[in-house]
């Protein structure tokens, strides 16, 4: 997982000291898997499957967050905002 550490000034100027461990980076692309090259039917299987999967992660994402008391802690923050950022991985900590 991907962690940043920085300082966020708001727009009313105010400032605190966050850390976020990285759902959604900036972006202005569309990014995904081509499915072009299959058949229509597999399209749709292949759909219901990711749908499926997707499902099954959100969910044990939100059973984390229950675990540790942080189902409404998701936030957006305006990397224009953002100073003494410090990224970090956080891979095999046990």
């Amino acid at each position: 997982m991907k962690t940043l550490s920085f300082k966020y000034t708001k727009a009313d100027g105010t400032c605190s000291n966050r850390v976020l461990v990285v759902m959604v980076s900036p972006n202005t692309m569309y990014e995904g898997i081509d499915i072009s090259s299959l058949e229509p039917v597999d399209m749709a299987l292949f759909e219901k499957d990711m749908d499926e999967a997707y499902t099954e992660y959100l969910n044990k994402v939100n059973f984390i967050k229950d675990g540790y008391d942080l189902n409404h802690n998701y936030r957006r923050f305006d990397p224009t905002k953002m100073t003494e950022v410090v990224n970090e991985s956080i891979t095999n900590l046990v």
